[in-house]
C-alpha cells in the first residue's frame, strides 16, 4: 500500500515538473519572436554631401627673397675722390651723381688733346693745298690724315676719363652700402659701394623636376613671407637647365613693393600651380587606409548601404584635402566610418559642422590664384599681411 502511494506521488510529481518545463518553453519562444519580429536598430553616421568641383593643382617650395636689381659700383678711372653726396642707406633717381673724382690733371689733357687735333686738320688742309700743286708727295698727306684720326682717339680717350670720374646711378634705388670715404683714392675697379633696386623684388627656389613642366609663365603664384605677410606674385622666369647636384629647376616670381618695404633676404613659401583638376574637398576624418595602404573613403548611396572607393590625393588644403577618384555628387561618412562596414545599412545623420568648415575653409586661396589681376606692365599685385 505505501510502495503504491509512493510511485502515485512520484508520477503526479514527474507530470507536473513537465507542464512547468513546457510554459517556460513556450514563454520563450514567444519572446524570441517578439525579438525577431521588431526592427534592428541601425548604425547612425555623420555623413558630408559633396560636388565636384575645379582645384588647382599645387606644388610648394621654399625659397628666398631677393632684389629684383642688385649691383656694386666701381670706378672705370684713377683718382681721389673730391665729392661724395650721398650716404650709406641714401634712396636716389637714375642719373645721380654718385662720387666725383678729383679731374684737374685731365682737363689740362683734354685742353692739350684738343690742341693736337686743331693742329693736326691745320696741317692737313696745309697738306692738301700742296698736293694740288703738285709740291709734295702723296704719303705726305696720308701721314696727315693718319696724325688726324690719332688726334681724335687721344681726345676721345682723355674726354672719355673726364667723363668717367663722375660716377652715376644707373637706376632708381638705395645705396644698400658705402665703402669709401671722402679723400680716398681709388683705382680703376674699386668697388664704391652696392645700389639695390627694391620697388620691385623677386623671390626664387627650386622646383622639382616632375613638376617643372606643368608651370606656365605669368601664372598667379600664392608666396607666404616668414614674417607672416601672404601675396600673390607672378611666375616670370623658368631655368631651361637642371640644378646639376639637386636636379630642380630655378624659378623667379615677381612680387611688387610699392611701399618699399624691407623683405630682401627673407625666406618665402612659393605654391606654384600646376593645372587645374576636378575633385572633391573633404575633411581629414573621411580617410582611411586600405588593405594595401591606399586611402580610401566610405561612402553610402541612395538605398543608405555603406561602399568603399580607393582615393588619390590632389593636394591638401587648410581644412581637409582634395581628393579625385569620386563621382560628381558623394555623400561620405565623416564620423562612424571605423563602426561599419561594406553593404550594411545604416543612418546618415548631416554633418552640418563639417559642411559650413569646408565651404568657407579654402575659399581665401582659390579666390586669390582665381582673380588676382597681374598687370603686366607693372605688377602690382595684391598684398595681404
Amino acid at each position: 500500500m505505501n510502495k503504491s502511494i509512493m510511485l502515485a506521488l512520484a508520477v503526479l510529481v514527474a507530470l507536473g515538473l513537465w507542464m512547468i518545463s513546457g510554459s517556460e518553453t513556450n514563454a520563450d519562444s514567444s519572446e524570441a519572436v517578439k525579438e525577431r519580429e521588431q526592427p534592428r536598430q541601425l548604425m547612425k553616421v555623420s555623413v558630408l554631401e559633396s560636388s565636384i568641383a575645379t582645384v588647382q593643382r599645387l606644388v610648394s617650395v621654399q625659397g628666398q627673397v631677393e632684389a629684383n636689381r642688385s649691383i656694386q659700383i666701381k670706378v672705370e678711372v684713377d683718382g681721389r675722390i673730391s665729392k661724395l653726396p650721398i650716404k650709406e642707406g641714401q634712396r636716389i633717381v637714375a642719373g645721380t651723381s654718385i662720387l666725383t673724382l678729383s679731374a684737374d690733371y685731365r682737363l689740362q689733357q683734354l685742353s692739350k688733346a684738343k690742341a693736337l687735333l686743331r693742329q693736326a686738320y691745320s696741317d692737313l688742309s696745309a697738306t692738301k693745298k700742296l698736293k694740288k700743286r703738285g709740291l709734295i708727295a702723296g704719303n705726305r698727306l696720308i701721314a696727315d690724315q693718319a696724325s688726324v684720326q690719332t688726334a681724335r682717339a687721344e681726345l676721345a680717350m682723355i674726354q672719355h676719363e673726364v667723363d668717367s670720374a663722375k660716377v652715376f646711378a644707373p637706376f632708381n634705388g638705395v645705396l644698400n652700402s658705402r665703402v669709401v670715404e671722402m679723400g680716398a683714392y681709388l683705382q680703376k675697379g674699386d668697388v664704391v659701394g652696392t645700389l639695390v633696386d627694391d620697388s620691385v623684388l623677386k623671390v626664387t627656389g627650386q622646383v622639382p623636376q616632375k613638376n617643372v613642366g606643368d608651370l606656365k609663365i605669368h601664372a598667379a603664384v600664392q608666396i607666404s613671407l616668414s614674417n607672416g605677410v601672404t601675396a600673390v606674385g607672378k611666375l616670370e622666369f623658368i631655368s631651361r637647365v637642371a640644378d646639376p647636384l639637386t636636379r630642380s629647376y630655378r624659378v623667379e616670381v615677381s612680387l611688387a613693393n610699392p611701399e618699399l618695404k624691407r623683405w630682401i633676404g627673407l625666406t618665402a613659401s612659393l605654391q606654384l600651380p600646376l593645372g587645374a583638376e576636378q575633385g572633391h574637398l573633404l575633411p581629414s576624418s573621411v580617410l582611411g587606409l586600405g588593405v594595401n595602404g591606399d586611402l580610401e573613403v566610405k561612402l553610402i548611396d541612395a538605398k543608405n548601404a555603406v561602399y568603399t572607393v580607393p582615393v588619390t590625393l590632389i593636394r591638401t588644403a587648410k581644412v581637409g584635402f582634395w581628393l579625385k577618384g569620386l563621382a560628381a555628387q558623394i555623400k561620405v561618412i565623416t564620423q562612424g566610418k571605423d563602426f561599419v562596414s561594406d553593404s550594411e545599412i545604416v543612418e546618415p545623420v548631416l554633418d552640418t559642422q563639417a559642411q559650413k568648415a569646408l565651404t568657407a575653409g579654402d575659399s581665401t586661396l582659390q579666390k586669390q590664384l582665381s582673380s588676382a589681376v597681374v598687370d603686366t606692365a607693372n605688377s602690382h599685385l595684391a598684398v595681404q599681411e
